[in-house]
């Protein structure tokens, strides 16, 4: 049959190149090597206003924008290496032609020109707490108080067969290339058999890897493939949307997939396109791997990360870390919500909140309650949905997770997914 051709075009490719305990966690200072920094400072010392927020994410621009908006007086320093925002949600709508690869991308010159915003677009050497100095290839910036939003690492130091399906079988988690490279695979795919693999909880995004798996075979069905998914998870389960998620793979899906469920990926053969499990060996034609993740490791080299640690630790209601004014939010960060871009936006407005106090010198009024939903395409049409809240109970001094899900696959739920996405948009840049 005569297949789509790819619509990954010149510009893309450059552009893309039950109650939960509160743990007590001290804010104060504790020990942070000194290191020295022998560059010259980029900018002038801070009179005490200096906000610098590293890592352009869902929740680096959204904390760079309402720290600015609640105190216009403090200098906002967002730190980000590349020159393009290119969204993580929605990337399953792109992959299967739902979405153009330019709704995904925003500029970061939107925060300096709209809200005065400093965007320094350049690498991170190195953050040394003691002299709050980030430290970049040119010289470094001092700052009074720091928001590290910086995502997510893949995990493979201990599991070296991931280091080539890497290059070869993109996982599509981390912005940009990543989406582009398997979006080609999938429109030019001709073979019969496709590897999905799912890690271990946490990673970015539960129900990311179900999306995409169920896309997938709407996907080859809408195409007319004979082709076949190996779903594999580490899971037991899907751990969001769980009820709608299994009766797409049992039911409606069960001629197209095997969804093979606490299924550990144990080595791949990248030469001969085989995945062993410690329930078989698998081969295919095509793969999208997702490793394990885990915190970038500049937070273990700075301090934060202690060794053997995957996420940072912070004080679950404010997300300041061990040191006091450094705030970790999003995926790099160990909480009781899961990590995902609208979660990294919801805790980024507590922090801008509590930052914005501290320099002004007032308190926070009223209790933080976290609110989150979550969105899931079970096909190409139709989607079902999430909400939850998390509530702060001071006598448990616990967070309460409540959960509203809707496993019902719905085309109106599908465009409500759209509309929720563009706001979340808007609300970060416009």
């Amino acid at each position: 049959m005569q297949r789509k051709v790819s619509s990954v075009n010149r510009r893309q490719f450059l552009l893309g190149s039950g109650g939960l305990a509160v743990a007590s966690v001290s804010a104060s200072s504790f020990p942070v090597v000194a290191k020295p920094v022998s560059k010259s400072s980029l900018m002038p010392s801070p009179k005490g206003n200096r906000v610098v927020i590293v890592g352009g994410g869902w929740g680096g621009i959204t904390a760079a924008k309402y720290v600015k908006k609640d105190n216009p007086n403090a200098e906002v320093i967002l730190i980000e290496k590349n020159h393009m925002f290119i969204s993580c949600p929605m990337s399953n709508h792109f992959l299967f032609g739902l979405l153009d690869y330019e709704s995904l991308c925003y500029p970061y010159n939107t925060l300096r020109v709209k809200h005065d915003v400093k965007v320094i677009n350049d690498r991170v050497l190195d953050i040394d707490l003691r002299s709050k100095k980030v430290v970049l290839p040119e010289g470094f910036i001092e700052w009074d108080y720091l928001i590290l939003s910086l995502g997510i690492e893949y995990d493979i130091d201990d599991k070296p067969f991931y280091k080539d399906s890497l290059e070869f079988f993109p996982p599509g988690f981390t912005p940009g290339s990543e989406h582009l490279y398997l979006k080609r695979f999938i429109e030019e795919f001709e073979g019969k058999d496709i590897v999905l693999t799912v890690p271990k909880m946490p990673y970015r995004c539960p129900p990311a890897p179900y999306e995409r798996a169920a896309m997938l075979l709407s996907y080859i069905r809408s195409e007319g493939l004979k082709a076949h998914l190996y779903f594999i998870d580490a899971n037991p389960n899907p751990p969001v949307l769980k009820d709608g998620f299994l009766e797409a793979y049992k039911d409606f899906y069960k001629s197209e997939a095997d969804y093979l469920t606490s299924t550990q990926v144990k080595d791949i053969d990248v030469a001969k396109k085989v995945v062993k499990t410690d329930k078989g060996d698998i081969k295919f034609d095509f793969a999208s791997i997702i490793p394990p993740m885990r915190a970038p490791k500049l937070l273990e080299r700075i301090g934060l990360l202690k060794r053997g640690q995957k996420w940072v630790k912070v004080n679950p209601l404010t997300f300041e870390s061990e040191v006091k004014n450094v705030f970790v939010i999003g995926d790099s960060a160990s909480t009781y919500l899961p990590k995902s871009g609208y979660a990294a936006h919801s805790e980024a407005k507590v922090v801008a909140k509590i930052v914005a106090g501290r320099i002004a010198n007032r308190k926070i009024k009223g209790r933080i309650i976290q609110h989150g939903i979550c969105y899931a395409m079970v096909n190409l049409k139709a989607a079902m949905m999430l909400e939850i809240e998390f509530i702060y109970d001071a006598n448990l001094k616990k967070v309460k997770p409540v959960k509203r899900e809707d496993n019902t696959w719905k085309v109106s739920t599908a465009k409500r997914y759209y509309e929720w996405a563009k706001g979340v948009w808007r609300d970060m840049f416009n």
